[in-house]
C-alpha cells in the first residue's frame, strides 16, 4: 500500500480511495468485515466508473447504485453505510476534506420481529431434521445472534457459559457471554466432544454454516410450512416467551440476549404491546394482585 502523504497527494478518484480503504480494512478488521466491504464497494464503483473523483459524487448517484441491487431495504441500508464509512474513514485519516454524502438519507431497515408460537415452533422443528434443526434449537434456547451459534468453538465453552473475548464479539467492546440452560449445554457438549476444534455447528457435509445456506433450507421450509421461516425468529421467539410467558425483566432479557442495554428490546418487541391480555396481566401485577 502507498504511503498516505502519497496517496494524498496522488489519489484522484473513488477507485483509488477504495483500494486504500480496503488495504486498511484488511489489515484492521475481521476478515468477514473486510470480504463484505470488497464485495459492495467493488459493485459502487462498477456503478459510479473507476473515474469519479470524490468531489464528484452526489447522493444521486449512491442511490441508483442501491436501488438497483435488487435487495432488501434492509441490505441497502447496510451498503450504503459502508459507502459512508469508506468515505469518513478517508476524512479521519486526511485523504478528504469532507465527506460528500455525509447527510445522506439511507433506506430504512425493515424490522424482524418474526417470532413463532409453540405450535409453529413444533411445526417448522418437524421440517427440519438434522445439523440445522440442532442450530435452531440453540438459538431458541439461547436467543444467541444466528451468527454467534455459526461461529461457535470448543474453546469457547466454559461449563454452563460461552465466552467470545471481546475481539470476537460484535462491536469488540467487551466479551459476550451466552448463558446455556441445560438443553443446549448438552448440545455443546455433544459436539464439542466430536470437534475439539474449528467450528461447532457444521452441515451434513461437514463444514460450518454459512449465511447463504442456512436461507436456502429455510426459504424451502417456508413453503412447507406456509409461513416465513428466518433463523433470526428463533432468537425473537426467545424474547418473547421470555417478556410474556416467562416474566423475565426487559433489563435481563437485553443482557442475555447480548444488548447492552433494554433499548433495542423495547423497539424490536413492540408487538407485545399490541398484546391486550398480556397488558392486562401486567396491569394486575402493577397493582399486586394475580390474574386468574
Amino acid at each position: 500500500m502507498a504511503d498516505r502523504e502519497q496517496v494524498k497527494d496522488e489519489l484522484t478518484t473513488l477507485y483509488e480511495l477504495s483500494q486504500v480503504y480496503l488495504d486498511w480494512c484488511e489489515a484492521n478488521r475481521k476478515p468477514a468485515t473486510y470480504r463484505l466491504h470488497k464485495r459492495y464497494l467493488k459493485s459502487f464503483i462498477d456503478s459510479v466508473g473507476r473515474r469519479m473523483r470524490p468531489s464528484q459524487l452526489r447522493v444521486h448517484h449512491v442511490s441508483k447504485w442501491h436501488e438497483g441491487l435488487a435487495v432488501g431495504t434492509t441490505t441497502q441500508n447496510d451498503v450504503v453505510g459502508i459507502v459512508q464509512r469508506m468515505l469518513n474513514w478517508a476524512v479521519e485519516q486526511e485523504y478528504l476534506y469532507r465527506n460528500p454524502i455525509k447527510r445522506m438519507k439511507k433506506p430504512k431497515r425493515k424490522r424482524r420481529d418474526v417470532f413463532y408460537t409453540p405450535e409453529q415452533w413444533k411445526l417448522i422443528r418437524e421440517n427440519v431434521p438434522g445439523p440445522l434443526g440442532e442450530l435452531l434449537d440453540f438459538l431458541y434456547l439461547t436467543g444467541c445472534r444466528p451468527l454467534e451459534a455459526r461461529t461457535i468453538e470448543a474453546r469457547h465453552l466454559h461449563d454452563d457459559l460461552v465466552i467470545f473475548p471481546t475481539d470476537e464479539s460484535k462491536g469488540e467492546h467487551e466479551a459476550r457471554v451466552i448463558y446455556l440452560v441445560p438443553e443446549a449445554k448438552a448440545i455443546l457438549r455433544r459436539l464439542a466432544k466430536d470437534r475439539p476444534s474449528g467450528i461447532l455447528f457444521r452441515n451434513t457435509r461437514g463444514l460450518p454454516w454459512t449465511k447463504n445456506a442456512i436461507i436456502c433450507q429455510l426459504t424451502r421450509v417456508s413453503k412447507t410450512v406456509g409461513f416465513r421461516v428466518i433463523a433470526y425468529g428463533a432468537r425473537h421467539s426467545f424474547a418473547t416467551e421470555a417478556l410474556t410467558k416467562g416474566g423475565v425483566d426487559p433489563i435481563s432479557v437485553a443482557h442475555l440476549m447480548g444488548h447492552k442495554d433494554p433499548t433495542m428490546v423495547s423497539r424490536v418487541y413492540s408487538h407485545i404491546a399490541r398484546n391486550p391480555e398480556f397488558l392486562r396481566q401486567q396491569a394486575l401485577k402493577a397493582v399486586g394482585k394475580k390474574g386468574a
